[in-house]
Formats: structure tokens, sequence, C-alpha cells
């Protein structure tokens, strides 16, 4: 994961886009890997940013704890992140290992994210519990499915043979090939490396049983439980309650108040070109705000409370 000297850090703040009060700016957007709900979504988001005059295009990247250290770090304008991994990566624990990443900000709240796994329809995998003893696909290194994944494993008591690391385009690959058993996405419905593998395989969708949700919530509250509604996916004849965590965008905390409104004020009133991106975006509300887990950026909070809402004390950042 790469990182820039203060120094540099501080030469980027002074040239860039931080410091613009124009829109018309060059904006880079961290996702995840190909094939997963996060460059689909960010590729609909810039698509928005260039309804409102800024040339933004999408990275390919590890995932929100590598977005979080990017944008921290200056290297990013914009990233999508989870709520466990930003409020960790705020206060320094978990993951973050006593460093701040205190220098992100959040923007616009996108969408909860399912804990789910599938295997392929003829595999003998079908519930949590058959994952015991088999090869599961995480994710790439880092990301929130083989951050957490791993966490839910290790609370549950369910213990894979060998879990592995690959973006979701060659996790597909995998499974149809009987390289791996199963692959874990937590991310918005539906997941596109899901839907691919039901489009040939079929699939067993697999989802986290509401007693362990319930057990590992109490250890970290910042999760939540909902269901996968039954016809998501064609495996998904009913609801399917699982565990649950919010997605959000952020920023440097440095960056353009005017810009980052703009950005806010474009993402809403252009929210039909992240509905056609992907349907998650229904989630995009002002309601919603609720779910962040860090202080709002300036700008931000100048737009929502335009639109009259009322922003709760520990979204106003400090500085």
């Amino acid at each position: 994961m790469k990182m820039l000297a203060t120094a540099t850090v501080s030469a980027i703040i002074a040239t860039s886009i931080f410091t613009s009060a124009h829109a018309s700016q060059n904006v880079t957007i961290g996702a995840a890997s190909v094939g997963g709900t996060f460059y689909v979504w960010a590729g609909g988001l810039a698509n928005v940013l260039g309804n409102v005059g800024m040339n933004a295009n999408v990275e390919v990247t590890g995932g929100p704890l590598h977005n979080i250290q990017l944008v921290h770090g200056g290297e990013l304008e914009l990233g999508l992140v989870t709520a466990a991994p930003a409020y960790e990566g705020m206060q320094g624990i978990e993951w973050a290992d006593g460093q701040k990443y205190d220098n992100i900000r959040a923007v616009l709240p996108m969408y909860p994210s399912y804990f789910t796994w599938w295997s392929v329809r003829d595999s003998d995998v079908k519930t949590f519990e058959d994952l015991e003893g088999k090869v599961v696909a995480m994710g790439p290194t880092g990301g929130t499915p083989d951050t957490y994944g791993r966490k839910v494993f290790d609370h549950s008591g369910i213990q894979p043979f060998r879990m592995v690391n690959a973006g979701f385009s060659d996790i597909v690959n995998q499974l149809r090939d009987g390289q791996v058993d199963a692959a874990l996405t937590t991310a918005g419905l539906p997941h596109p490396a899901v839907a691919e593998t039901e489009s040939t395989h079929g699939i067993n969708l697999i989802t986290l049983p509401q007693e362990i949700s319930e057990s590992f919530i109490e250890e970290y509250p910042y999760f939540g439980t909902d269901v996968v509604p039954a016809g998501t996916y064609d495996a998904v004849t009913e609801d399917q309650p699982t565990l649950t965590l919010w997605n959000f965008l952020i920023t440097h905390k440095d960056l353009s108040d005017d810009v980052v409104y703009e950005m806010v004020k474009g993402a809403f009133e252009h929210h039909d070109t992240l509905m056609e991106t992907h349907r998650a975006s229904k989630h995009v509300t002002l309601d919603n705000i609720d779910e962040l887990t860090i202080p709002l950026h300036p700008g931000a909070i100048r737009y929502y409370e335009e639109q009259g809402v009322e922003i709760p004390n520990r979204l106003i950042p400090e500085d």
C-alpha cells in the first residue's frame, strides 16, 4: 500500500484541488477490485461528478482500508469506505494499530453491505456451518470481506481449511473451476460477481445466522443486521437475514469546501445516474446521514443544513 512522506503530502495539499474553490477539477475515486460493487458504484459517481464539471476517474485499490490510507495521505481526493474501518482508522484502533487516520472526513452515505457467502449450486456448501474445513475466497487482501470476514469466523468458531485472497472477477473463475469452495462478499445488493456466477452455474447464497450476527454486534456495535430480500438472486426464494455494515464516501479534510459542496449537491440532483449504475443507490438519502461513523466535511455539512438536515454532534468536526 503506497503512502507519501509528510513533506510530499504538504506539497500536494498546497497545489491541488484541496485548496481550489472551483468545481472544474480532476478527481480520482478510490474504489476496490474490478468485479465488485465498489468499482461499479464508483463509476456511477464519476459520471455524476462529470455532470457537475469535474473530470473524475476510478482507481482500482485494495478496498476500504487502502482508500482510508490513500485519502488520509493526500494521494486520492475521494475514497469508498465501510463504517467499521473508517471508525477504527479515525480512532487508531483494531487494524489501525495505534496510527490515527484522522485526516479523513465523511461526504455521502452510500448503502449497506451485506455479509453473503456463495458457492456454485451443485456444491455441498449450502450453510454457514458448511464452511468449516473448506477453501474460502475472501476478496482482495485488506478489503472489508478479508478484514471482517476473518473476525466473523474467529468469533463464530467456524474455521475454513484455508482462506485465499483474489479480486472478484478472478473469484468467479475460481468457483467455476473448483479451486475454491465458496467466497465471501460484503457489498450492496446484488453483487456483480455473485450474479455472474449464478448466470452460468447457479448458486447457493449463504448468510450469517441471526444468533451469530447478534453476538458479533455486541462486540462490534457499528455493525447491524438486515435481510437479503427474496428475489435478489434466483437462488433467494425467501428473505435471508445476515450481518450488515454501511458504506460511505470520504475525502481529505483539506479539500475545498466549495468542491465538496458541489459533489454532494451533484449526487442528490443526479441521483438517477447513481440508480442507473447500481440499484443499491436507493439508500443514498438524507435520512441515512445517521449511518456515518466519522465527522462530515464542512462542505457536506453546508449542503445538508441547506436541506434542513439536523447534523448530530458526533458528525461535526472539531477543527
